[in-house]
């Protein structure tokens, strides 16, 4: 796996993954994002399949992430009324 191969090889032991949501969707499913650190701007857009956090293939579709727990770690205002929110996940 290239995570293993970036510990081993370059001793890279936390990432910070900024993909779209299917790439963001499949490390979810695979139980290795431990941290959701999400800023929420006041916006709205409402169009139909509009981009997500977190997204799943057609192959992936209906299979839950092992996520067990959200705990809010810590929140955060913002200028301009964006809020700046912070969890920790626990994968079963």
């Amino acid at each position: 796996m290239a995570l293993e191969i970036l510990n081993r090889e370059l001793g890279i032991e936390r990432l910070l993954l900024e993909g779209g949501g299917g790439s963001n969707g499949a490390f979810l499913r695979a139980g290795l994002i431990d941290e959701v650190s999400l800023a929420i701007c006041p916006a709205v857009d409402g169009a139909k399949g509009a981009p997500s956090i977190f997204d799943s293939s057609d192959s992936d579709a209906g299979v839950p992430a092992p996520v067990t727990s959200m705990t809010l770690a810590n929140c955060k205002v913002l200028e301009g009324g964006a809020v700046w929110l912070r969890y920790r996940l626990q994968n079963g």
